[in-house]
């Protein structure tokens, strides 16, 4: 060993890379700074800390409504068990803390792998960070701490496979070389040693595809995970979607290639993924309700009522800048479509055409964020993928353009150049050292409650301008009042907001019930219906109301209901009020002394 190894080595764990940086930021932002808002923003994760923390008491799990009084008792399909876990554990530990703690944990490394299979691909860097900035202001629409945002790494990650999976079996082709090691230079470098190569095909970067190795983790990856895919969140679903394009693909070039060996490598690849894909199929039915679940989730996605009234299925109106930067990422995706079709530089036939799974994991994105917003993250990281190395390559091919400015060639060489250099040196810095101690940190000092010595840095808590933080203080004043007296304390369920259901679940179970929470699927189309009769005041809400036994009701101040209520002050009080929300209790349900 040399003298200057050692020195080398150890600048890959002390030198922090542009992505250790960028992964600290946004952690912290999330834990502690402008982005702390957001982790908890919906008030979903309040049931899901509770049935977690229910699971670990009980030893067993949750598969009857244990929230709701409108659906107590009720078969529940709980298949988000072991994040609700795991959110238990951390919440048992560190409190509101630890949920947001792995909320930013999760978030800053799905964004930073982006950032990373961005370069792995052939982006330069600055364009890579340049995109993954477009998905994650895309991505802030659901940025909460809610269980989708494992969807969101393990959507990340099955494409990055099927990409190296996909690119052992390519030669002669542009490969994007996902998750293989090393910089590869982009598309110019490529072409550029092809053409002065007379060896075997190579990936991108220089990188040889041995197709005689394809790594034997690659086939058995997908039924692995996917058992705790199935697990954690419904959005397996997805990933399914993504291994059966790929596989598609596979098939299809097996038919239509004219290349026999090229033929028979994609037939290999296609009996390969179908096997996989089949096994993956297999573990989907690894979860506590078998195929039960996978009946469930059909009749829920398959019910159009809810999903065109529950607002997160519902399409994007692009009014907001989350939609805004998913418009901006579709118009780069079909700028580089279009460079990459009308580029001058052509090797083969096959070069200056897209690749047919890249097409359809196209199509499927960009139909996944129409349909609804919530898709919007998981659209916007797929299509940067593709999009970046080849707008990249077309960048780079400015500097060898014959037709174009001799300004313009010099600025693109030079700017390719600075990128393609920072971006190897990027991509050397392996170490990562920085982030694993602040994460480490942050976790010790969320044991201690958020305080690092007589300072408070981290203080996670559901935001009394956007919840009913007051309301519920009164309301469970109010029962502890009646058991100091040696009263019997009100067990009343109260009437919220779906969108406040799971804060009244966090806050006040097991001592009071709610009547409707935001999980939508337990009581299906009808008692939604129902729901939205109520809360906008249409005809029959005086029914629904008498129908659901409701004696008391947390509304915003300012909602139709509340408005409503106000005109029957024969019926309904006023026990407490500010500009948020308000709670109406019935007349016939006020203690002695307190009715007027």
């Amino acid at each position: 060993m040399t003298p200057a190894q050692p020195s080398s080595l150890a600048l890959r764990f002390l030198v922090p890379s542009v992505r250790d940086i960028i992964f600290i930021f946004l952690f912290w932002s999330l834990l502690a700074g402008p982005l702390s808002n957001r982790p908890l923003a919906d008030a979903d994760i309040g049931w899901h800390i509770r049935n977690g923390e229910r699971i670990l008491a009980t030893h067993s799990l949750t598969r009857t409504d244990p929230f709701s009084s409108t659906m107590q008792g009720q078969p529940w399909f709980a298949w988000e068990w072991l994040y609700d876990v795991l959110l238990g554990i951390l919440h048992q530990a560190c409190g509101l803390n630890g949920v947001v703690w792995l909320c930013a944990l999760l978030v800053a490394a799905i964004f930073v792998l982006l950032l990373s299979q961005l370069l792995r691909g052939g982006t330069g860097l600055l364009l890579a960070i340049l995109l993954m900035l477009l998905a994650e202001a895309a991505a802030t629409i659901h940025l909460y701490a809610r269980p989708h945002i494992v969807s969101w790494f393990f959507s990340l990650l099955w494409f990055a496979v099927l990409e190296n999976w996909e690119c052992w079996s390519l030669v002669g082709l542009r490969c994007s070389s996902f998750a293989v090691r090393g910089w590869p230079g982009g598309r110019r470098t490529a072409i550029s040693e092809e053409r002065n190569a007379n060896s075997e095909p190579r990936a991108t970067g220089g990188q040889r595809c041995d197709h005689s190795s394809l790594p034997r983790w690659i086939p058995w990856f997908f039924p692995a995970s996917m058992l705790l895919w199935v697990n954690l969140h419904g959005g397996w679903i997805f990933g399914m979607a993504l291994f059966g394009i790929y596989t598609f693909a596979a098939l299809v070039e097996s038919l239509r290639t004219q290349d026999a060996f090229a033929a028979i490598r994609a037939s290999h690849r296609a009996r390969a993924m179908a096997s996989a894909f089949a096994a993956s199929a297999v573990a989907t039915l690894v979860n506590p309700f078998g195929w039960r679940l996978h009946a469930h989730i059909y009749r829920y996605l398959g019910d159009r009522y809810l999903m065109n009234h529950i607002d997160e299925f519902r399409s994007p109106d692009f009014h907001g800048w989350s939609q805004r930067s998913f418009a901006v990422i579709l118009v780069l995706v079909l700028i580089a479509f279009a460079g990459d079709r009308f580029s001058g530089e052509r090797l083969s036939d096959d070069r200056g055409k897209v690749r047919l799974s890249h097409l359809l994991v196209v199509l499927l994105a960009a139909y996944a964020g129409f349909y609804s917003s919530r898709n919007l993250p998981v659209s916007s990281m797929l299509l940067v993928l593709i999009a970046g190395p080849i707008l990249w390559g077309n960048f780079a091919a400015l500097a060898e353009k014959p037709g174009a400015w001799h300004w313009v060639r010099n600025g693109a060489a030079r700017i390719s150049k600075f990128s393609d250099r920072m971006g190897a040196q990027e991509m050397e810095l392996r170490g990562h050292l920085w982030p694993v101690v602040s994460v480490a940190l942050a976790f010790a000092i969320c044991l201690e409650g958020g305080w690092l010595g007589s300072r408070q840095l981290i203080h996670a808590q559901f935001d009394p301008k956007k919840m009913p933080v007051a309301a519920v203080n009164f309301l469970q004043k109010e029962f502890q009042d009646s058991k100091n007296k040696d009263k019997q304390p009100s067990a009343e369920p109260v009437f919220s907001t779906d969108a406040w259901g799971g804060y009244l679940i966090y806050r006040m179970y097991p001592e009071r019930k709610v009547v409707v929470d935001d999980r939508h699927d337990l009581y299906g189309s009808d008692r939604i219906r129902q729901y939205l009769i109520l809360t906008q005041g249409e005809p029959g809400w005086q029914s629904v109301l008498q129908d659901w036994q409701i004696r008391t009701a947390l509304l915003p101040t300012d909602s139709t209901l509340a408005n409503l209520l106000r005109e029957l002050p024969r019926d309904w009080r006023v026990a407490y009020e500010d500009n948020i929300d308000v709670v109406f209790e019935r007349r016939d349900n006020i203690p002695d002394g307190r009715q007027h």
